[in-house]
């Protein structure tokens, strides 16, 4: 029999993290498990596997949260969302679904993990920045440099831009040594800035000289899409993607 209250368990497999919620997913819980997965997306594990095997499901509707977790962690960080669901009675209610269609659904945790590259890696690289005005230069440097590896030319200018302007905000607001994170994953790329301190991020923040645009505006302007969430350490990450 499950409990009323949803648990939620995580452990690491090959770098991948395998989220096991046990108890009654419902409209009450919902947003925990919900914010739980986004937030373990921001750290960036290779792949998220959802072991649903314990879980007791209100109805169809509350398995909506799966597609969209996976919309979210698919426009950043690129991080794949895996489900396994046994043969028990939650398979049975993702065939009552459109679940299935847009995420991979596998029988065991195994199978999820050794699924996790088809059809095609992600490219991740991480440069770690001190506190300092020199940081802007040392990430659009570091940015610079990576799109010449990975042969994006036609998004150098923006990605420099975007990434210029998110180190400054998180300089000059935070104080933080920030943590810059470049992705790739298929046709989008990815800028991610991670800082020590807890907070929401808007464009109302200037991030920058009163005149002209500026900031996360800047950010906004630019991004195919944008964002920010807290992170498992207790800082936030704001991140923004280019469509190649």
């Amino acid at each position: 029999m499950t409990s009323d209250v949803l648990r939620l368990e995580d452990h690491a497999v090959d770098d991948a993290i395998v989220v096991t919620p046990t108890g009654r997913l419902d409209i009450a819980s919902y947003g925990q498990l919900r914010d739980h997965l986004i937030r373990v997306g921001t750290d960036v594990p290779r792949a998220i596997v959802v072991d649903l095997t314990g879980l007791d499901v209100e109805s169809d509707t509350t398995l909506a949260i799966f597609p969209a977790v996976h919309t979210r962690l698919r426009q950043w960080p690129g991080v794949p969302l895996l489900l396994v669901t046994g043969g028990g009675p939650v398979r049975r209610w993702m065939g009552r679904t459109d679940t299935a269609r847009f995420l991979t659904v596998h029988e065991t945790v195994g199978g999820a993990v050794a699924a996790i590259d088809e059809p095609s890696p992600r490219r991740v690289t991480h440069a770690q920045l001190p506190s300092s005005l020199s940081s802007p230069r040392l990430a659009r440097e570091f940015t610079r440099r990576i799109c010449a590896e990975w042969d994006l030319h036609p998004l150098v200018d923006d990605a420099l831009l975007l990434v210029g302007e998110l180190v400054a905000n998180a300089v000059i607001h935070t104080g933080s040594c920030p943590v810059v994170r470049l992705g790739l994953c298929r046709a989008v790329f990815s800028v991610a800035v991670y800082d020590d301190v807890p907070g929401e991020v808007s464009v109302r923040d200037p991030g920058g000289e009163a005149s002209g645009i500026h900031g996360l505006l800047l950010v906004a302007q630019i991004a195919t899409a944008w964002g920010s969430a807290p992170t498992s350490t207790g800082g936030k990450v704001v991140w923004a993607t280019l469509q190649l």
